[in-house]
């Protein structure tokens, strides 16, 4: 199978391409918000300065913009070590490992994000899926 390419089905958003085109990575390599991935809200029209007094085009109401999606990377934590939950229109995501050994000793590992659920989400169309690459993907529709 050489040459062959396999893309992941999840895309991974990218913020910023026209920069890495336009500049030598070793000039971007210590901007950290060229390689952070965009919050579950982040609708692709991101302006690196505030002061920008570009006009957004009116907003239209499309398929994409009917769901709500979370991605994390979750890959120190097997499936089993996860918690999804839905409280009072938040989005709970727990995952807990006790202690496992690795190349430095022992390690135990913790973590809770939260995520205010826009209105009209229905919290019974709820899917995660855990990619084999560690990346934890949560929807939801409206």
């Amino acid at each position: 199978m050489e040459g062959v390419t396999v893309r992941h089905w999840v895309e991974t958003p990218a913020r910023f391409q026209e920069k890495f085109e336009t500049n030598d990575l070793d000039e971007c390599a210590l901007e950290h918000s060229l390689y952070a991935l965009p919050g579950p809200q982040f609708n692709g029209k991101c302006s690196r300065n505030p002061g920008n007094e570009e006009k957004l085009e009116e907003k239209h109401t499309t398929e994409e913009d009917k769901h709500f999606k979370v991605m994390m990377d979750v890959v120190q934590f097997r499936p089993e070590d996860i918690i999804i939950q839905i409280f009072e229109g938040w989005l709970i995501i727990k995952g807990e490992h006790q202690h496992r050994m690795d190349e430095h000793g022992f390690i135990s590992r913790s973590f809770t994000r939260t995520y205010k659920l826009p209105y009209g989400i229905e919290t019974k169309d709820l899917s995660a899926i855990f990619c084999h690459d560690g990346i934890l993907v949560v929807e939801m529709h409206t």
